[in-house]
């Protein structure tokens, strides 16, 4: 026992970003493990976050800060990259990736989270349906749910949920369609499946950025079992964007919100709702 212990301290990755390699299903994927500065005692906590369509781990992780935070509150970050840049039908390299990561790094079971953006975050509500158990709470920015993972998810286990998402967003629009529920509809989904009960009325948020041309309001809903919460940001004004970033130069992507950062509420508010005693 003393020396398996001693193996896995010695084994133990250094602060900083540790690029990966796995197979799943004879396909070679990579991401990128994290491991917080300076170095922690575990278990840990840790964040899983997705990138957009075209995107990769490194980038998300560049554009949200993500690592910066990770290093603050001390959880482990991994930033898994698509098959050619695009989610699809990913969960069992998620759930691989998870395995991979347990045999390096001390994670607290009851602690792992997974965030994403865009084809990130359409893919994030899959994995809160596809792994039920795996995740105490998943954020979703600038992406719904969509109607076939809503029709497929009425077993998933409850868990915590957060979203953003742009009122003008241009590419997956707040009001749903095309496939997709709304911004309101995919977190009203995750309060059924909690058993939360109504909304409250949306809470304004202060205009620290009066120039960015966007006001956010927060709805939370009410009744939710203890240890539970769902919540959903709505950027009125703003695009498909992450909010508290550097505003984007592509204007399809519309304006970037600045009174809020999602990568610190995100992180506040996953470390805040770890999985309820069972």
């Amino acid at each position: 026992m003393l020396a398996a212990l001693l193996t896995a301290l010695v084994a133990l990755p250094s602060p900083g970003d540790h690029p990966r390699t796995i197979h799943v299903g004879g396909v070679e994927r990579h991401y990128v493990l994290h491991i917080p500065r300076p170095a922690r005692r575990g278990p840990l906590a840790l964040v899983v976050l997705l990138h957009g369509a075209g995107g990769s781990g490194r980038r998300v992780a560049a554009s949200t800060g993500f690592s910066a935070e990770a290093d603050r509150r001390g959880f482990v970050a991994v930033y898994p990259d698509g098959l050619d840049g695009v989610w699809g039908d990913d969960a069992p390299f998620i759930r691989a990736m998870l395995d991979s990561v347990a045999h390096e790094v001390r994670v607290d079971p009851d602690r792992r989270y997974a965030a994403g953006i865009s084809n990130g975050a359409m893919f994030v509500h899959r994995l809160g349906c596809e792994l039920p158990g795996t995740f105490a709470a998943i954020a979703a920015v600038a992406g719904g749910m969509q109607d076939e993972t809503a029709a497929a998810c009425g077993t998933a286990s409850s868990l915590s949920f957060i979203a953003f998402n742009g009122t003008t967003d241009r590419l997956i629009p707040f009001d749903g369609g095309d496939g997709r529920l709304s911004a309101t509809e995919s977190a009203a989904h995750w309060a059924r499946t909690d058993g939360c009960g109504a909304p409250l009325d949306p809470v304004p948020i202060a205009d620290r950025a009066p120039h960015d041309g966007t006001r956010v309001r927060r709805t939370t809903w009410t009744g939710c079992p203890p240890g539970t919460a769902v919540v959903l940001y709505a950027v009125g004004g703003g695009g498909h964007t992450w909010p508290g970033t550097w505003a984007t130069r592509l204007r399809i992507l519309g304006r970037t919100t600045r009174d809020v950062s999602a990568t610190r509420v995100i992180a506040a508010f996953f470390l805040a709702h770890p999985r309820p005693a069972r």
